[in-house]
């Protein structure tokens, strides 16, 4: 009986330490989209992302450093001053961000699809309208 409870909370500690470091790189990604830090965005792509940006010729699948420019170029464009995160929701491996990007223009809508790995968090899919 001991050497069960010992499992079980063995891989209690394994699952919520996992789930932190989702946690953790989730709210780098967050901080990384308040700054517009595009150096650091670049490593949260995956290798292809599917991008949908407003008044930008629709791309589906794009190449990580290439969907890093085309948000950079939107942020620059609209004088995107700031990013507010509205929802986070978690199913599996798969994360879901809804959040406002801030101009004095206007607000625009943002989603992103991420997808958890061992490797971490990767944008595989962004929405900007």
């Amino acid at each position: 009986m001991k050497f069960i409870s010992q499992i079980l909370l063995i891989s209690s500690f394994l699952f919520c330490s996992f789930s932190g470091k989702a946690q953790n790189e989730t709210e780098n990604l967050v901080q990384t989209l308040q700054t517009a830090n595009f150096s650091n965005l670049l490593s949260f792509w995956d290798a292809v992302a599917e991008v949908n940006i407003v008044d930008q010729v629709s791309q589906k699948q794009l190449a990580s450093l290439q969907a890093n420019q085309q948000l950079q170029l939107f942020f620059s464009n609209k004088n995107i001053v700031g990013f507010e995160k509205s929802a986070e929701r978690k199913l599996g491996t798969t994360i879901y961000i809804t959040g406002k990007l801030l101009s004095a223009q206007a607000k625009y809508n943002i989603s992103m699809l991420l997808q958890e790995s061992k490797k971490g968090i990767a944008i595989v899919s962004i929405r900007v309208n």
